[in-house]
């Protein structure tokens, strides 16, 4: 090998060394994810969520729907939430949410005998195993409302901007008379700009 290539060798490992040993490590932070500092992006993200359990919540309280309920807490199952946008969405993170504000008012406790989903069947296996342990029949407690949810997309963009309008939409229903009692509708719009264009 000449000594040029030699010399070249060397400091390619010395550089090599050198950009290794000054790489900035990886810097993770805990941000509220509620807060300012979180991320937006053009998608429903987190605090989009957190914004409208709290929204939807609150409106129910306030209302005078669960002041008629024929016992306290009243008995409540959720449906399936319908997802008509554009994204994948776990929509559990809205209903969690939901869930865990009306059952800590105390005025609501939420069925898992009855409705969708895997919760559903696991309290009716845990149902028929007790039926057949005990032998007497069991009695399934049918809720004294339905909660029904729907998230819908709607996409407006001109030359500069593109904007993404979310719909939460919520309903209940008393499952005595198929009324629908309460219904609430909260929007987040959200607005994207073209990378080529410089401004709002």
């Amino acid at each position: 090998m000449k000594l040029s290539s030699k010399f070249i060798a060397v400091l390619s490992v010395g550089t090599a060394l050198f950009l290794t040993g000054c790489e900035t490590p990886t810097e993770t932070r805990t941000v509220d994810s509620k807060g300012p500092e979180a991320l937006n992006t053009s998608n429903i993200n987190s605090q989009d969520w957190a914004n409208a359990a709290d929204q939807l919540v609150n409106s129910l309280l306030s209302g005078n729907a669960l002041n008629n309920a024929p016992r306290t807490p009243a008995v409540l199952a959720i449906d399936r939430v319908i997802n008509n946008t554009q994204l994948m969405v776990d929509t559990d993170l809205l209903i969690k949410k939901i869930r865990v504000a009306l059952t800590q008012t105390g005025k609501i406790a939420i069925t898992n005998t009855m409705g969708l989903g895997e919760r559903a069947v696991v309290a009716g296996e845990a149902a028929e195993l007790e039926e057949m342990m005990s032998g007497k029949k069991q009695k399934i407690m049918v809720p004294d409302y339905t909660l029904y949810a729907k998230l819908i997309q709607q996409r407006d963009r001109n030359k500069r901007v593109t904007q993404n309008t979310y719909f939460f939409q919520m309903s209940l229903v008393q499952t005595s008379t198929g009324l629908t009692v309460w219904e609430e509708e909260k929007s987040i719009a959200k607005q994207t700009k073209n990378a080529s264009k410089l401004g709002w």
